[in-house]
């Protein structure tokens, strides 16, 4: 699907068009194998990039082509289970602004929403805005697993096994952003560094403010990720104080269930035993039973077993 989007300085959202403007922007989501050809003709653009736009696994990187400026970039996403960030392509050129991506992404939508001040469509300034909702948007995905993750911390003796399968999908939610992260941080400064696409001082500053940004946010990723694996040994640590518990107190019944049981085979035997034919014979091995359950708990109590 290709969609076509403008603005005039009478209206604050992009409005969508019915065909090309060169002062515009083209958003392209999951294009056929026809319309892949059509924008290479038209643009005269590299395919084999085009292509690789469409992979969502694509690494972020800078390159250009023929005087075609090719942006890699990636971004959170919810829509695509169970991926939480996908790649997408931006082309750039002075005549030319164009987005592609395998699927519909939030990042896509937020640009659409967003409410502009009343100016002309600008490359330039569209490009900010994608790479201030990318930071933006990891950073408040970063931000809400660890408000997650300090609500569990604060009684982990409440922990279930629902809670620890969550922070499990968080913690490789947080291994795939910081897998991402790296690039993306050098694809900003590749940014910066190429005269190619032209950025105000004041653009440029902002650039370097979300690369601070992108690399604090590495940061609380990394320590969000140490927070859950010692959340996890700590859960698993428990269960295993819980079971051996289990299974000592089990252990402990046995022996006790098995005094009396010796005791009343011993004596159901046909051979002759002392007292046998005593009229209290039950209550005298009763009174033996209990002795040695007592004798046993202060045993085991003296060494702390239970």
């Amino acid at each position: 699907m290709i969609e076509y989007y403008s603005q005039n300085k009478k209206e604050e959202k992009l409005t969508k068009l019915q065909e090309y403007s060169k002062k515009g922007w083209i958003n392209v989501t999951n294009p056929t194998d026809e319309e892949i050809d059509s924008l290479v003709k038209k643009f005269n653009l590299s395919k084999n990039n085009l292509i690789d736009g469409l992979d969502i696994h694509e690494n972020p990187r800078f390159e250009i082509d023929e005087k075609k400026i090719y942006i890699y970039l990636t971004a959170p996403t919810e829509k695509i289970s169970p991926e939480y960030d996908c790649s997408f392509l931006i082309v750039y050129s002075n005549d030319l602004f164009m987005t592609i991506s395998k699927h519909p992404l939030e990042i896509i939508e937020k640009l659409l929403n967003i409410k502009r001040k009343s100016e002309t469509f600008s490359f330039s300034r569209n490009l900010l805005k994608i790479l201030f909702l990318i930071s933006r948007m990891f950073e408040l995905s970063v931000r809400k697993i660890i408000k997650e993750i300090k609500k569990n911390k604060k009684d982990l003796n409440k922990l279930t096994n629902n809670d620890i399968a969550k922070l499990i999908q968080e913690e490789d939610k947080l291994n795939q952003y910081i897998s991402s992260f790296g690039a993306i941080i050098q694809t900003y400064h590749r940014i910066l560094r190429e005269k190619t696409i032209k950025l105000f001082k004041k653009d440029e500053e902002i650039i370097e403010d979300l690369i601070i940004d992108l690399n604090e946010t590495l940061t609380l990723c990394k320590y969000a990720l140490k927070s859950i694996s010692n959340m996890r040994d700590y859960y698993s640590t428990k269960l295993s104080n819980d079971l051996n518990k289990k299974v000592t107190l089990l252990t402990i019944f046995t022996i006790f269930l098995t005094i009396p049981t010796l005791v009343a085979g011993i004596y159901g035997m046909n051979i002759t035993l002392p007292l046998q034919t005593y009229p209290n014979i039950l209550a005298i091995l009763g009174f033996l039973v209990f002795g040695i359950w007592a004798l046993l708990f202060f045993i085991l109590k003296t060494f702390k077993v239970i």
